[in-house]
């Protein structure tokens, strides 16, 4: 995590890293396809700007919008970033930009964005980094794809969970009938959780509380058995949860450990809608319950399995006032560390905010840059000469899928600064008055 001074990082990755770590050869559990909600999870890479330091750069998917770059830098966040997609048009699509950057070439413009000597710090380790760097003699070091794979499988999570002697209990299915019949057991004390072992936020859990939709999700798997697909999926009761939260820590090559931060989540229907900072009460609450000496004991494993880098464990309380220290680990970047990214720019101005987004539906086409001077002339754009606003966070999760006469989905990612915390929601319910009046419809 520490680096040394004038070496240059490129920060870069992909937010669905689970789908791109996970192997084809698994059947998955039903679920409908969303090309434009896709799309967008491909745009979230323009987050990691958060990460970057004045003399690092952002390499994007796709180009980040002129007005976004002029709004950051006008607030102080200044990074180098590429004019041009990592991808050529008409080419081969690939979720993985170390892929698009290896197909595209190393005789491209990359060679000034990848100066030898710099590295890349990616939001998670995926297939392709380790010979971009050789290729263009960048620094760098990395856990072998083996170990990161592993790690970030969520048996791995029950594994290490169970050996340390915490829950909730996990039951192992590796078949539709194993699946049917341990869920209709488990069905006996109330509501089941399966998980696919790579499953993504919003995607790869189902709830089941009946034998109907049990038999429906045994037959989905059944059918693509039969076409020779293997099954490997987690069952867990549904815990009566009050609240989420995550510890984000770095792990050093040579395992050393450092906490970085703990931040609540919210979540709806099991996919991120937002987080904040964690309480003073829960703070106190994981001390006394020696959750943090958990954590460091959870990297020291890591650490033995081969894994160094970010961290973010996801934990829960319960509505008795129990705590669940480890229901999920990631072994890369998150949300909640980008929240944290933004604290720590926040409080140089004595403020403080929230990360969440807005999902929207535009009528047509809707030029970000009219957004921002709409936000402007409302007094809702966040500056710090202002004290507080809305300080909008990527531009091409709203663009990406909009087109002429088409009603499209988008997503508007923003912190709400100001002073207090509780000026937050008043400053988003201005914002989404913003968006009506401009025929945007807020959907979340």
């Amino acid at each position: 995590m520490r680096r040394a001074g004038g070496v240059t990082t490129i920060h870069c990755g992909a937010f669905d890293a689970e789908t791109l770590w996970r192997d084809e050869a698994l059947a998955k559990l039903p679920s409908l396809p969303d090309p434009q909600a896709k799309a967008i999870v491909g745009a979230m890479d323009e987050l990691l700007f958060l990460f970057c330091e004045s003399s690092d750069v952002l390499l994007t998917r796709n180009p980040v919008a002129p007005a976004q770059l002029s709004y950051l830098s006008g607030i102080g966040l200044t990074f180098r970033t590429s004019g041009e997609p990592l991808e050529d048009s008409g080419g081969v699509r690939d979720a993985n930009p170390f892929q698009q950057m290896l197909n595209k070439g190393a005789v491209r413009k990359y060679k000034e964005l990848l100066p030898p000597g710099g590295f890349i710090e990616p939001f998670a380790v995926l297939d392709g980094l380790q010979e971009l760097s050789s290729i263009y003699r960048l620094g760098g070091l990395y856990p072998d794809m083996e170990t990161i794979r592993h790690v970030n499988s969520k048996l791995y999570s029950a594994e290490l969970r169970e050996s340390l002697g915490y829950g909730p209990p996990t039951r192992i299915v590796r078949g539709h009938t194993e699946l049917r019949r341990a869920a209709e057991a488990m069905l006996n004390d109330g509501p089941v959780l399966v998980k696919d072992t790579f499953g993504v936020s919003g995607k790869g859990n189902l709830l089941i509380q009946n034998t109907a939709t049990l038999e429906r999700i045994a037959g989905y798997v059944a059918a693509q058995e039969q076409k020779g697909k293997s099954t490997l999926f987690l069952l867990e009761p549904l815990l009566d949860k009050e609240a989420d939260f995550s510890c984000q820590f770095h792990i050093d090559a040579d395992g050393g450990f450092e906490l970085i931060s703990v931040q609540q989540v919210m979540n709806a229907e099991f996919a991120y809608q937002g987080t904040f900072s964690a309480s003073g009460e829960l703070m106190e609450k994981l001390e006394r319950e020696d959750y943090f000496k958990l954590m460091q004991k959870t990297a020291s494993m890591l650490y033995e399995s081969g894994y160094y880098g970010h961290v973010c464990v996801d934990s829960m309380l319960l509505a008795d006032g129990g705590l669940v220290p480890i229901v999920e680990i990631n072994a890369r970047k998150s949300m909640s560390l980008i929240k944290k990214r933004l604290d720590d720019y926040l409080a140089k101005f004595s403020l403080q905010g929230n990360l969440t987004y807005l999902s929207v539906i535009c009528p047509g086409t809707v030029e970000y840059a009219e957004l921002l001077a709409a936000m402007e002339r409302e007094g809702l754009l966040f500056r710090p000469d202002r004290g507080e606003g809305i300080l909008p966070l990527s531009a091409g999760t709203f663009t990406i899928n909009q087109a002429a006469g088409l009603k499209r989905k988008g997503r508007l990612y923003l912190s709400a600064a100001a002073g207090r915390i509780e000026r937050c929601g008043e400053l988003l319910a201005r914002m989404r008055i913003l968006l009506k009046t401009r025929g945007i419809a807020v959907t979340n």
